[in-house]
């Protein structure tokens, strides 16, 4: 989706860093089990950090050794985690097609024509998705439509857009029965969207603002050549802090059995960092897995990576 929940692997052991790899590819394995093999280009960083965060209540699944398509004859370790990985596939297919919806509208028709190839594409496996969520797919639906009400006035309000996409994220744990779990799981989940919205709406504002497009901060604080002062930024960076030490402080109200060492690296460290690498246009959302954290301790910023 948007790339921006990490770790930091630079401070990581070498066992944890083995068990993100792990779940990683798990839930690339299992979107082509589910959803077909085209499913697979949907794995992302955010739909692994809600795998991580729903299992970690539960003994660690069992990993092996399975085929990987991106090596070709090659193989890599993976979490096999049917049940675990149901609800985070299915979230992770209703996102991807409705911002690739969320895209189409905002693109002229030629600009556009990608997106509506890869929406025809993805279909049946959204359809399928949705039947397997449907409080979730209308969740996703309504907010959406709340955020686009939101840009058609050119709403300057931070907090209103960020609530509407943290709603959706949050919405991803609503299949909890047990509120115990689900509700210190749905606050962290609502301070990731929130964190989520804040630094895509930060990396994309030279070019929102070259194209005229809608995106609050313009709104908000009326940024020269797309660009913000050191005032301003500083004033989103407390509010993304805010959001670390308020997931944070849900996440400690988890009965963690596994990964807790990882989900706290990747809310404490992985959310500064790479809000730091994005305030610096040094962030690159398509960095690899090989490349995440691999900037020196002292400066904290998220790399330009490379690819695995």
């Amino acid at each position: 989706m948007f790339g921006y929940v990490r770790p930091r692997i630079d401070v990581l052991a070498a066992e944890e860093m083995d068990a993100y790899r792990a779940a990683y590819c798990g839930l690339c394995r299992a979107l082509g089990k589910q959803y077909g093999f085209r499913a697979r280009f949907l794995v992302n960083y955010d739909m692994t950090f809600l795998y991580l965060l729903r299992s970690g209540v539960r003994v660690r699944a069992e990993a092996a050794s399975c085929w990987c398509p991106a090596r070709g004859c090659g193989r890599k370790v993976c979490t096999l985690d049917p049940d675990g990985y149901e609800t985070v596939t299915a979230c992770t297919v209703i996102l991807c097609v409705e911002k690739l919806r969320d895209n189409l509208r905002d693109e002229g028709f030629l600009r556009s024509l990608p997106y509506r190839f890869l929406r025809l594409l993805y279909r049946r496996a959204y359809k399928k998705a949705a039947r397997r969520l449907p409080a979730f797919a209308a969740l996703t639906t309504e907010q959406l439509e709340r955020l686009r009400t939101l840009e058609a006035a050119q709403s300057p309000s931070i907090d209103a857009t960020a609530d509407a996409f943290a709603r959706i994220v949050a919405g991803c744990v609503a299949d909890l029965e047990d509120p115990a779990l689900r509700r210190p799981m749905e606050q962290v989940l609502y301070q990731t969207g929130r964190f989520l919205y804040l630094a895509d709406a930060l990396d994309d504002l030279r070019e929102d603002c070259k194209h005229e497009a809608y995106n609050p901060l313009r709104f908000r604080f009326a940024p020269n050549q797309g660009e913000l002062s050191e005032q301003e930024l500083d004033y989103l960076t407390q509010l993304t802090d805010s959001s670390v030490n308020l997931a944070g402080a849900a996440l400690a109200l988890l009965p963690l059995q596994t990964c807790d060492r990882l989900l706290e690296n990747t809310v404490y460290l992985g959310f500064p960092a790479v809000f730091a690498a994005v305030r610096a246009h040094k962030f690159r959302a398509k960095a690899g897995l090989a490349g995440i954290g691999r900037r020196s301790a002292k400066d904290g910023n998220t790399p330009k990576g490379e690819t695995e």
